[in-house]
């Protein structure tokens, strides 16, 4: 059995476009549109994204580019803590994460052993005061 048949069992991909791509450029944009349709699954499944019944324009885009922020931060926290934390994880322990504020300053509390593990993971430090 010859190549032909080695090449019919494996399959054959199609891609279909309505403008000219050159041969360099075909994977790389394929592989693109992967990552693309990963994070929308991500924004969709994990972030929240939600249908929008707007009347204007500005609304959109505002809503857009809050989601797409939220999508970049939860996405690069997902690569960043891997297979030790969630990102949902890591946002409940840190939201208890207080600190006292004085006219002049704020004092963080001690993070406890989780919120440090995290702070240590994604290369965090966090200070003991903030000026005002």
């Amino acid at each position: 059995m010859g190549l032909g048949y080695d090449f019919l069992r494996c399959g054959v991909v199609v891609l279909v476009s309505s403008f000219e791509i050159s041969r360099e450029e075909v994977v790389p944009m394929y592989y693109l549109r992967q990552r693309v349709e990963v994070l929308f699954g991500f924004a969709k499944d994990d972030v929240g994204f939600l249908s929008l019944r707007v009347h204007r324009e500005e609304l959109v885009r505002g809503f857009l580019l809050l989601q797409f922020l939220c999508l970049i931060v939860f996405a690069h926290l997902k690569q960043e803590l891997g297979v030790a934390f969630s990102v949902e994880e890591v946002l409940f322990t840190m939201r208890n994460l207080k600190c006292k504020v004085y006219e002049d300053e704020v004092i963080i509390c001690e993070p406890n052993r989780e919120q440090k593990d995290i702070c240590k993971k994604l290369d965090i430090v966090v200070p003991k005061t903030l000026g005002i």
